[in-house]
């Protein structure tokens, strides 16, 4: 899977932030064939002591299905 963030922000404290977007996901069907998933996506993140960034919550919804 991999997402392509469209925004963020960070909290006025500087410890939480976050992050959305779109992800896209791609595996292959029973026909061996490969099988295209897209959705959206949102991350709340944590700053850690050492100052790196940890994920605390990660949501994501797949796209609808397009009608015919």
């Amino acid at each position: 899977m991999r997402g392509k963030p469209a925004g963020g922000d960070v909290s006025a404290s500087g410890d939480l932030g976050f992050t959305f977007g779109a992800w896209v996901s791609s595996r292959p069907g029973t026909d061996g064939k490969p099988v295209t998933t897209t959705g959206k996506y949102f991350t709340t993140w944590k700053k850690q002591r050492d100052g790196s960034w940890k994920i605390v919550a990660d949501i994501g919804q797949p796209a609808a299905p397009e009608k015919p």
